[in-house]
């Protein structure tokens, strides 16, 4: 039995927001691997939250964040978690027809509808 569990981490005190998954088997060595990921590794303890999403926990595959680059992790942070790309908001230059979560992104959906004269 898996005893890694999934948590979202993010720098409460961050401008530029953000947040990412890691996997650990409880809430403290999750905070102290929120440290070293690119959107914590400049925070301070206690402004770090860190938040059970256990819907997650089927998608550990052995290493211990999510990476947003990585097919598999993109599809089930689309899906489980409902992320999408950070974009202004979609235009004609981004990927997102080329994502392999396009058809689970709701912005991208949105913005097609949109493109159609849906809205």
């Amino acid at each position: 039995m898996n005893s890694m569990k999934a948590w979202r981490v993010e720098d409460e005190a961050s401008y530029e927001g953000g947040c990412t998954v890691v996997f650990a088997e409880t809430r403290g060595k999750a905070h102290a691997l929120a440290l070293h990921t690119d959107c914590c590794e400049y925070a301070e303890w206690n402004d770090v939250r860190v938040t059970r999403i256990p819907a997650m926990d089927k998608h550990y595959r052995g290493k211990c964040e999510m990476d947003w680059d990585n097919s598999e992790d993109r599809i089930a942070l689309v899906k489980e978690c409902g992320w999408h790309c950070d974009h202004e908001y979609l235009d004609r230059e981004c990927d997102c027809p080329d994502c392999p979560a396009a058809k689970w992104c709701s912005d991208y959906q949105d913005w097609k509808d949109d493109e159609r004269g849906g809205r």
